[in-house]
């Protein structure tokens, strides 16, 4: 059997016009200088697996599988830090969560999504990216009722953590 040789064309136009996927990963598993080194590895992983993308799933959710394996991997490997906010950067006025300008409220949901287990970060990373269940399921390797049900958990955690985190200020 002859080996299919990668377009090379292909893969550099798919990966450029998803570099925001790359970008949001580096961003919520890697810190400071480790970001730029996360990022090359995963472009790096993305090359070498290419070889085997069938084509049985979106371009999309094949590079999200192989760029979140990365992190995760990586993470653990080098014991990245995880993406955090240094306190001066989390005082907030006295007003409740829903008060609090946007860009606030965005930083302080990702410092609560960053304290999360890798698969939980994971999931509810997809869905802010507004996959579906199923390309959540396909991507994570678990069921569309798993990731449904993890989902709902997710949620509650990070609305108990915030309410908290809130209370705090």
């Amino acid at each position: 059997m002859i080996k299919q040789v990668p377009d090379k064309a292909y893969f550099v136009e798919m990966v450029y016009s998803n570099m925001g996927i790359i970008y949001k990963i580096c961003k919520l598993y890697a810190d400071g200088e480790d970001r730029e080194d996360l990022k090359q590895e995963i472009i790096y992983q993305l090359w070498k697996s290419y070889p085997t993308y069938r084509g049985d799933s979106k371009f999309q959710s094949w590079m999200y599988r192989v760029a979140l394996n990365t992190a995760m991997l990586g993470l653990r490997a080098r014991k990245m830090k995880y993406t955090g906010l240094s306190d001066q950067e989390l005082k907030t006025s006295e007003d409740p969560f829903e008060k609090q300008d946007e860009e606030t409220r965005v930083k302080l949901l990702y410092k609560q999504i960053s304290k999360l287990k890798d698969l939980d970060k994971t999931i509810i990373f997809l869905y802010l990216e507004q996959c579906s269940y199923e390309e959540i399921a396909e991507i994570t390797g678990i069921s569309t009722k798993n990731v449904s049900v993890r989902l709902v958990r997710i949620r509650e955690k990070l609305r108990k953590n915030l309410h908290i985190q809130n209370s705090k200020s």
